[in-house]
C-alpha cells in the first residue's frame, strides 16, 4: 500500500496542531478552550490517519488504540473542565485525566515514529534510519528545556524553545514525506 498520501494527512493535522498551540500564549480561557478542541479535531485526524496505516506493521497497528484512549481522555478531561468550576476535587480530575491523555498520546507518537522506521530499510527509503524517531525526541526535548525556563522566569525564550521542539517533527516528517514519496512514484521499484 502506497502510504505517502495518509503521510500529508498526517503532517497536515501535526502542522494544525503545532499552529494552534500558538494559543498558550493566550490569558483567555475561551481562546484556550477553542485551541483545546481544534487540537482535539487534529487528534481525531491523526486517529484516522494511524487506522488507515494499522496493517502496515504491528507498531503502526497499535499506534491506533493508543491514540484512540487518547482522545477520549482529553475530550473528558475538556467536558469535566467545563463542570469543574471551583470545585477542586474536579478540577484535580481534570489534571489527571489530562495527563493521562498526554502520556497515551505519547505512547501512540512513540508507536508512529518507530513503526515509520522500521520502514525504512525494507522499503528502501532515502532516510536515515532512526532519524524519524526525534520527532518523538524533539518535543519532549523542548517542553523539558522550557519547563527549565520557565522556573527560571525566563518565559519568553521557553516559548521559543517549546515552538522551535513542536517545528522539528514538522520538518522530519515533511523529509521522510519526500523519501517515501520518491520511492512510491518510481514505476520500477514499487
Amino acid at each position: 500500500m502506497k502510504i505517502y498520501p495518509h503521510l500529508r494527512v498526517l503532517w497536515g493535522a501535526l502542522a494544525v496542531s503545532a499552529a494552534v498551540n500558538l494559543a498558550a500564549l493566550s490569558d483567555s480561557i475561551t481562546v484556550l478552550l477553542v485551541a483545546n478542541v481544534i487540537n482535539l479535531l487534529a487528534y481525531c485526524v491523526i486517529a484516522y490517519v494511524l487506522y488507515r496505516l494499522s496493517d502496515e506493521s504491528a507498531l503502526l497497528g497499535r499506534a491506533f488504540p493508543a491514540q484512540l484512549l487518547s482522545i477520549v481522555l482529553i475530550g473528558l478531561a475538556l467536558v469535566v473542565t467545563q463542570l469543574a468550576g471551583d470545585n477542586v476535587m474536579l478540577q484535580n480530575f481534570m489534571s489527571l485525566l489530562s495527563m493521562a491523555g498526554s502520556v497515551a498520546g505519547l505512547l501512540s507518537e512513540y508507536y508512529l515514529y518507530w513503526g515509520l522506521d522500521e520502514r525504512i530499510i525494507p522499503h528502501a527509503y532515502n532516510y536515515p534510519a532512526r532519524r524519524i524517531r526525534w520527532c518523538l525526541y524533539a518535543p519532549l526535548l523542548g517542553a523539558f528545556a522550557a519547563s527549565t525556563l520557565i522556573l527560571t522566569g525566563l518565559p519568553l525564550p521557553a516559548i521559543f524553545v517549546q515552538l522551535a521542539g513542536q517545528i522539528v517533527p514538522l520538518v522530519l516528517l515533511r523529509q521522510y514525506m519526500r523519501a517515501v514519496q520518491m520511492r512510491e512514484d518510481d514505476p520500477l521499484t514499487f
